[in-house]
């Protein structure tokens, strides 16, 4: 498994996953009360990235499906 290192404002992670989705909803999963986020993750396997430093390998995942891919229950249809 490739390793990632993500970041969104202060909210750093560096982890071994499957894809960059993954990687973002683990940092999002270990946020404490004093992190912030950006609307954005930046995910790359070759150091941690931001809006400054971003390279067109940086995968770059907008907060709001970060969100919706750790928590897909809240957002299902009732059948």
């Amino acid at each position: 498994m490739p390793k990632f290192y993500v970041k969104s404002n202060t909210a750093e992670l560096i982890t071994s996953c499957c894809d960059p989705l993954e990687a973002a909803v683990r940092t999002l999963m270990g946020c404490n009360k004093n992190d912030v986020i950006d609307e954005y993750f930046y995910v790359d396997e070759c150091g941690m990235r931001d809006y400054l430093t971003a390279t067109p390998t940086t995968t770059v995942i907008r907060t709001e499906d970060v969100i919706l891919a750790s928590q897909p229950e809240l957002f299902e249809e009732d059948e």
